[in-house]
């Protein structure tokens, strides 16, 4: 090749060429015994600047680079957050074939065997003391009725409302609310010791009295998702039961009359002689004199008078015990506290006989022994073997009076010496 200094040296010394035809491709010129060779038109035009294509390597070099630090990145930031991934890409292995397990059955939706009911929530043995509270407070039958309904099982209020239809429908003179409380339940007066025993579907409520002498248990049942009573149930702890007999109150200071019977007359149940004047405070009722100071029985200030103006008699009672008279003046109850009653009725003595024949006649017996015989100045009577009730006629025999002492479900003689009080102060008039 010639640079073009050459180029021009030698232009400016040939002569000028004659015309000739157009050199082709691959024709040898001559310049004074200096060989030119053409260049080809093909190379002309694919031959190119030297470096352009050097450029053009480097940008794709660059692009490389950035492409090959982006996955390099990438691949450290997979490997710190996420290694897992990588675990999963490189190190995957095959589980170990496992052993066969045996087809368990799915348990079936259709089982006929009910699900068992979620245990009610709430403690059964805080539900009774509401319960039992709120059934001291009433006053009525319908009343009565309302509390036990929300607190019993459907089953037990049905058979509480049906005793009640009976007690109405019998025909006799009793008031149906004294005999619905009387029939079971002791007063608690909060001293009792409760315990309780609960599973899913039921509770049993044991209540001990603070005397040790009575017990109560009160079972629960679920339904409809609350604790329900279902039955309650009391029996005594000292009754002599092996052969009936009812048990007997306790007495701390040993006087014959029980601690009930002293709150009832306002003596002290440490003591035996209340008021000091050397006389038991038992022998001082029995005899008609006051035990807690001077004067006659009806001089106590915890015992009051009845006086029933229909049938013309009267009586002593304890002044803290509920009375309930009927309507027709022929039946009167005095209940206790603990829901022990004496209560008096009154009916006619249709054929006018003595009491005795009459006690015959009525309960067929055809001798009465001497020791069930009573008497007044006022009235003859018959008291029952249990000596629980005396039947007595005033002089004139127009009436039968019936006077009994009901212990409840208790089986605990705690009123007797009160109930004898009772009897020895009812006068009769014709």
């Amino acid at each position: 090749m010639f640079n073009q200094n050459q180029l021009d040296a030698v232009a400016s010394t040939s002569p000028t060429p004659t015309p000739t035809a157009p050199l082709t491709e691959g024709d040898k010129v001559s310049l004074d015994n200096t060989d030119i060779y053409y260049m080809p038109e093909n190379f002309q035009k694919n031959n190119q600047v030297a470096g352009k294509d050097n450029n053009i390597r480097g940008v794709w070099v660059l692009v490389s680079a950035i492409i090959l630090l982006a996955v390099i990145a990438l691949g450290l930031y997979v490997y710190w957050q996420h290694p897992d991934i990588l675990n999963g890409m490189f190190n995957r292995q095959q589980p170990a074939p496992s052993a066969p397990q045996a087809l368990t059955p799915e348990p079936s939706t259709n089982s006929l065997t009910p699900a068992a009911s979620a245990r009610p929530s709430g403690s059964p043995k805080e539900m009774y003391l509401v319960y039992r509270s709120e059934l001291a407070l009433t006053s009525t039958v319908e009343a009565y009725l309302s509390v036990y309904a929300r607190y019993a099982t459907t089953a037990a209020y049905t058979e509480l409302n049906d005793r009640k239809s009976a007690l109405e429908s019998s025909g006799t003179q009793v008031d149906i609310l004294s005999a619905l409380k009387g029939e079971s339940l002791p007063l608690l007066d909060g001293t009792e010791d409760l315990k309780e025993d609960v599973t899913d579907t039921q509770a049993t409520v044991t209540i001990t009295q603070a005397s040790k002498r009575e017990e109560g248990t009160a079972v629960f049942i679920a339904e409809n998702g609350q604790w329900k009573l279902s039955k309650e149930t009391w029996k005594s702890l000292d009754s002599t039961s092996s052969n009936g007999e009812l048990g007997s109150a306790q007495d701390d200071d040993q006087d014959g009359l029980s601690n009930e019977e002293e709150t009832a007359l306002g003596t002290n149940s440490k003591s035996s002689d209340s008021d000091g004047d050397s006389f038991t405070d038992l022998a001082e009722l029995n005899n008609g004199y006051n035990p807690t100071g001077t004067g006659k029985i009806d001089a106590n200030a915890d015992l009051a008078t009845y006086l029933n103006t229909t049938f013309n008699f009267s009586l002593l009672y304890p002044a803290d015990w509920n009375r309930t008279i009927a309507t027709t003046d022929d039946s009167i109850i005095f209940t206790a506290p603990d829901k022990q009653f004496v209560q008096v009725l009154v009916q006619p003595n249709a054929d006018r006989e003595d009491i005795v024949s009459w006690y015959k006649k009525t309960f067929s017996v055809e001798t009465i022994p001497n020791t069930q015989l009573v008497s007044n100045p006022g009235w003859d009577g018959v008291r029952t073997p249990d000596g629980m009730t005396a039947y007595l006629t005033n002089k004139d025999k127009s009436y039968i009076f019936i006077a009994t002492y009901n212990v409840g479900g208790t089986k605990i003689i705690k009123y007797k010496n009160i109930f004898e009080m009772v009897l020895r102060s009812l006068k009769l008039t014709s």
